[in-house]
C-alpha cells in the first residue's frame, strides 16, 4: 500500500513539474508577444503620419473613377489634387518606395479626369476646380 501511495505521489510530482514547465513556456511566450506588440505600437505611432500622407482613401478613388459628377466628386478631385501636390512637393518622400508606388496611381486618376471622354460631360465641374 505504501508503495502505491509513493508511486502515486511520484507521478503527481512529475505531472506538476510538467505543468510548471508549460506555465513557464507560456509566460515566456506571453512576454515575447507583449514586447512585439509594444514595438509594433511604437512603429505604428512613428509611421502613421507618413502613411496618412501617402494614402488615397478608396472612397476618393472610387468616386473619381466611377462616381457621378456632383459636389462629392469635386471634393474627391480636390482631395486627390491636395494629396498629389503634397506628394510631389515633399522632399522627404522622394526616396520612399511607397511614394514612388503611389505616383502612377495618381497619374492614372489624373488621366481618368483628363480623358476627353470623361471630361466632355463635366465641363462645369472641371471649371470649378481650375482645369
Amino acid at each position: 500500500m505504501l508503495q502505491s501511495v509513493e508511486k502515486y505521489l511520484s507521478s503527481f510530482q512529475s505531472d506538476l513539474a510538467t505543468v510548471a514547465a508549460e506555465i513557464e513556456t507560456l509566460q515566456s511566450r506571453s512576454t515575447t508577444m507583449n514586447e512585439k506588440l509594444q514595438n509594433r505600437k511604437k512603429v505604428e505611432k512613428l509611421l502613421a503620419p507618413t502613411v496618412e500622407r501617402l494614402t488615397i482613401p478608396p472612397r476618393v478613388v472610387k468616386k473619381i473613377s466611377e462616381g457621378p459628377v456632383d459636389d462629392a466628386y469635386v471634393q474627391a478631385l480636390e482631395e486627390m489634387q491636395r494629396r498629389s501636390h503634397a506628394l510631389t512637393n515633399a522632399s522627404d518622400l522622394k526616396d520612399v518606395k511607397a511614394a514612388q508606388d503611389l505616383r502612377p496611381l495618381l497619374e492614372g486618376l489624373a488621366d481618368i479626369v483628363g480623358d476627353p471622354a470623361v471630361v466632355f460631360p463635366r465641363p462645369k465641374v472641371l471649371t470649378r476646380i481650375g482645369c
